[in-house]
């Protein structure tokens, strides 16, 4: 009776959990035999467990450590599956991306979309990549966000491990929006270097000599061997002056200037600008749109004030000739989820951009005017990347002008401060 009194007892202490009570052996009979292999029984199931919490504590421990490693990492890493549905995100890419990816975690990368506007243009990109199944990619793209214009490189992998469910997805992306700007600075900087070396320094020795022939010889020579001079060093120094024009713009461009920031009301800037133009009777009638809540953005005056006269003067230019010469300007403030910031928009009725080269206008040199230097949106590109901001083109046609193909460069900047009291006066300053 004892042997199955103890089996009894044995076996509610295995179904507690308990596999290190060891029953005794009270004989050799088949009794002895069935409590021997008891004995063994849980002797085996005690090991196995205490193998298999060893295995558990052993990958926890990985898990953190690789937690570890994954949350000091300053690149994003973001893991999904085939369908894009987030599985992990470390708290670099959240940072990156301004957003809280925990949001993701369990649904569609979509979803971040919805909630963060700004991220539309990454998200496509991922999801893009996700349905062609490409097994390892590498892209670029730019996001407006929070922390202004973001530059960001991105490497997809699609990860072909046996313990891993087939079509895992691994995402790692970094922000070198400092790094782009610097290379392009110190690039174009020792462009800039080398074109006042071998270019500006000749100039002024060209010109002084083709006025000393001038005043040396003009008054000495007969009418018409004085007009052929005349002519000639007219030419020389109108040309050299526009050489000069021309290295000083692309040195405009290349410098780093000291920007100055100060509070600055978008309204009163545009307003005064485009009071110059009316000023000087300006071959474009110039409209305004801006918006009431009378945006605030921090910025160099100096700066925006050339990034407006280059856009107003390429927008000139371009009505030349157009059906409705005409220019329309306007400022909108915007907020998407936490996201503030001014859109200006400024448009004109023109012939537009050729559609196979909208992405080459801002690089220097690239222009479609017979004596354009091709600097003028390329400076105004620097200005706004200067400031944290995103700008584009694009060709429009609107519904009240279907036959005005035109053009528009809209600019976003970074909003600091929206002042929403009417009774300012309309030149009121923001200290």
């Amino acid at each position: 009776v004892e042997p199955i009194s103890d089996l009894a007892e044995g076996t509610r202490d295995v179904a507690n959990g308990d596999y290190a009570n060891q029953l005794p052996m009270r004989g050799h009979d088949e009794l002895g035999f069935l409590v021997a292999s008891f004995n063994q029984m849980t002797r085996r199931i005690s090991r196995a467990r205490n193998q298999a919490q060893l295995s558990q504590q052993q990958a926890e421990e990985q898990r953190a450590y690789l937690e570890a490693v994954l949350a000091h990492l300053s690149s994003g890493v973001l893991t999904l599956d085939q369908d894009g549905t987030g599985r992990t995100a470390n708290s670099a890419a959240q940072e990156i991306l301004s957003v809280d990816l925990s949001l993701c975690i369990g649904e569609s990368l979509d979803a971040v979309a919805e909630i963060y506007p700004h991220m539309k243009r990454f998200v496509d990109m991922v999801m893009d990549y996700l349905h062609d199944q490409a097994p390892e990619w590498r892209d670029e793209t730019v996001l407006f966000g929070r922390a202004g214009r973001q530059v960001l490189i991105l490497h997809g992998t699609r990860l072909q491990v046996e313990t891993i469910q087939s079509g895992d997805f691994v995402l790692v992306f970094d922000d070198v929006t400092t790094l782009v700007q610097a290379q392009r600075d110190a690039a174009w900087g020792e462009v800039a270097r080398r074109l006042a070396h071998e270019i500006k320094n000749p100039l002024t020795p060209i010109q002084l000599s083709a006025e000393r022939l001038r005043h040396k010889f003009l008054a000495s020579m007969d009418a018409d061997a004085a007009k052929v001079l005349d002519r000639a060093t007219h030419t020389i120094v109108q040309q050299v002056e526009s050489m000069k024009e021309m290295v000083n713009a692309f040195s405009e461009y290349a410098r780093a200037p000291q920007i100055r920031l100060e509070r600055i009301k978008i309204n009163k800037l545009v307003n005064e600008v485009c009071e110059l133009y009316r000023a000087a009777s300006s071959p474009a009638d110039i409209h305004l749109s801006l918006d009431q809540n009378d945006p605030v953005v921090e910025a160099d005056s100096g700066r925006l004030r050339q990034l407006f006269h280059n856009l107003i003067k390429n927008a000139q230019e371009a009505s030349e000739g157009a059906a409705l010469v005409r220019i329309d300007i306007s400022t909108r403030c915007m907020d998407e989820h936490g996201c503030e910031y001014c859109e200006i928009t400024v448009r004109d009725y023109g012939e537009g951009f050729p559609e196979d080269a909208l992405g080459q206008y801002f690089e220097p040199y690239v222009t479609t005017k017979p004596k354009g230097t091709g600097l003028g949106l390329a400076i105004v590109k620097k200005i706004v990347e200067e400031h944290g901001g995103m700008i584009w083109i694009e060709n429009v046609r609107t519904a009240d002008t279907p036959d005005a193909e035109g053009a528009q460069v809209q600019v976003r900047l970074p909003v600091v401060n929206t002042v929403t009291d009417q009774t300012e006066t309309e030149d009121s300053h923001v200290e």
